[in-house]
C-alpha cells in the first residue's frame, strides 16, 4: 500500500526479467492458467501503461483487478520487484483517468463518513430482514458476492462498547483499539471478546468512537486521494485520548496502519500486532486458564503472514488456550477473499477458496482460527457452501473462552 505514481516505480518494473517464478505462487494464475493473469504480465502491462503504449480504459482496469494483493509474488520474486505496489499504482492511475461515479460514491462519499456508512449498513440490514437482498441475489439483480457477509448483526460493535474500558485489575498498560469496518459491522462479538480479554489481562482499552476506515478498501479500488485525510483524522482521534500504542484485531488494518506510518501519515504512535501483545500479557498473567477441549487449525491471513511476516505468535497463542493444534496443508495460501476481490470476481474467488476448505477439512479439526475478519467471512461462506460443520473463529474468541470470559 505504498502511495507512489506508476512512473516513479519505473526502475522496479524494469528489473523484472520475466522469469515466471511469480506464476508458481499466484493463486489467480493457478486458476485462470492464462498469461494475462500472471503477475509478470501485470508488471509488463504497467510498464506499457506508464509509457502510453497501453490505453487506459475498462480493458486495462479488468486486467489489474484480477489480483488479490496477497503479495506472494513480491515475496517470491528473485529480482525483488514489488509487484503488488506496481499493481496498486496502476489502479491509482486508471481510477484517476477514468473515475467511476458508483465507485466514487461508495468509497469517497460513503466510506469516508462514519454516519453515512452506518446508514448504509442499516439499509442493508433492513433489506435483508425484508428478504430484498435474497430476492436480488436469486433474480441476478445483485452480484453473488453480496451473499458473502451473511446476515448483518442488529448493531455494530461501536454502539455497544465504551470509549474507555478500564483494566479488570491493576492496569499495566494503556492501548488504543483500531476497530476496523469488518469487525465493527459484521462481527461485533470479536470486538467484545477483544476488549474483554485485554481488560482481563491488565489493559485499559481506548476505542475512539469517531474512527474512520483504515483506507484499505479505497487503496484496493485505486481511490487514493481520501486516504491521507482519513489517516490523519484517525491519528488525531487517538492522540486526543492520549494513546501512544495502537492495535487492531484485523490483520489488514494493522498492515495498512504500518504502511501509513511509512508514509508519515500515522506517525508518533506504535502499531502493535495483537497476537504478540496477547502473548506478552499472558506471560505475566497469574490467574488460571481453562484448557479448551477442541481441535483447532489455523489459516494465515495474507496481510499478517505475507505483509508482516507474522506466523509463529498466532499458533503459540492458540496453543496457550489448551486446544489440540493441527497444522493444515498450505496454511499460508490465500483463501481467495482479498477484500473487494471476492465481490468483483466471485467465481474465481470461490475456486481459490475451495482448495483452502479442502485443506481445513483434511485436518479433522472442529475449529479453524484466523486473525482476519475478512478471512473469517470468506471461510464461513465456503464451509457453509460445502455444508461443513467446522466453526470459524478469531483466536481472541478462543482466548476469551479459556479465560472464562465468553
Amino acid at each position: 500500500m505504498v502511495f507512489e505514481e506508476l512512473s516513479g516505480l519505473k526502475e522496479h518494473y524494469l528489473h523484472c526479467v520475466r522469469c515466471g517464478q511469480c506464476r508458481s505462487v499466484c493463486p489467480v494464475f493457478e486458476e485462470v492458467r492464462n498469461e494475462t493473469a500472471a503477475p509478470r504480465s501485470k508488471v509488463f502491462l504497467a510498464h506499457m501503461l506508464s509509457s502510453g503504449e497501453l490505453r487506459t480504459g475498462p480493458e486495462a482496469a479488468a486486467h489489474f483487478s484480477r489480483c488479490i494483493l496477497c503479495q506472494a509474488c513480491t515475496r517470491e520474486c528473485p529480482s525483488a520487484v514489488p509487484v503488488h505496489k506496481i499493481i496498486l499504482a496502476a489502479r491509482f492511475m486508471l481510477a484517476r483517468k477514468h473515475p467511476s461515479r458508483i465507485r466514487g460514491t461508495i468509497f469517497r462519499e460513503i466510506w469516508t463518513r462514519p454516519a453515512l456508512l452506518n446508514l448504509a449498513a442499516g439499509l442493508i440490514r433492513c433489506s435483508q430482514s425484508l428478504g430484498l437482498v435474497k430476492m436480488g441475489l436469486a433474480c441476478g439483480l445483485l452480484p453473488p458476492g453480496f451473499s458473502l457477509p451473511g446476515r448483518l448483526p442488529r448493531q455494530p460493535a461501536l454502539d455497544s462498547l465504551p470509549e474507555i474500558t478500564p483494566a479488570a485489575g491493576k492496569a499495566t498498560t494503556r492501548v488504543g483499539y483500531f476497530l476496523g469496518c469488518s469487525t465493527n459491522y459484521l462481527y461485533p462479538e470479536i470486538a467484545g471478546s477483544t476488549v474483554s480479554v485485554l481488560s482481563q489481562l491488565g489493559c485499559e482499552v481506548v476505542l475512539p468512537k469517531s474512527l474512520k476506515c483504515c483506507g484499505l478498501p479505497l487503496l484496493e479500488s485505486g481511490e487514493l486521494e481520501p486516504v491521507a485525510p482519513m489517516a490523519l483524522y484517525n491519528l488525531a482521534a487517538f492522540k486526543r485520548l492520549g494513546v501512544n500504542t495502537v492495535f487492531s484485531d484485523c490483520a489488514s488494518c494493522t498492515a495498512t496502519l504500518k504502511e501509513l506510518q511509512a508514509q508519515q501519515l500515522f506517525s508518533g504512535i506504535e502499531v502493535l500486532d495483537l497476537s504478540g501483545l496477547l502473548l506478552e500479557l499472558l506471560d505475566s498473567y497469574n490467574s488460571g486458564m481453562k484448557a479448551l477441549n477442541r481441535v483447532a487449525t489455523y489459516h494465515d491471513p495474507c496481510h499478517l503472514a505475507g505483509a508482516q511476516g507474522i506466523t509463529l505468535s498466532p499458533r503459540q497463542l492458540l496453543r496457550r488456550t489448551g486446544v489440540e493444534f493441527r497444522e493444515m496443508k498450505d496454511a499460508g495460501n490465500c483463501c481467495g477473499g482479498g477484500g473487494i476481490f471476492a465481490i468483483y470476481h466471485y467465481d474465481l474467488s470461490m475456486k481459490i477458496l475451495n482448495k483452502k476448505i479442502a485443506s481445513i477439512e483434511e485436518t479433522g479439526a472442529d475449529i479453524v482460527a484466523t486473525f482476519c475478519p475478512t478471512c473469517v467471512m470468506q471461510l464461513r461462506h465456503g464451509l457453509a457452501k460445502h455444508k461443513g460443520t467446522i466453526e470459524v473463529v478469531h483466536p481472541v474468541q478462543l482466548l476469551a473462552q479459556s479465560l472464562i470470559l465468553a
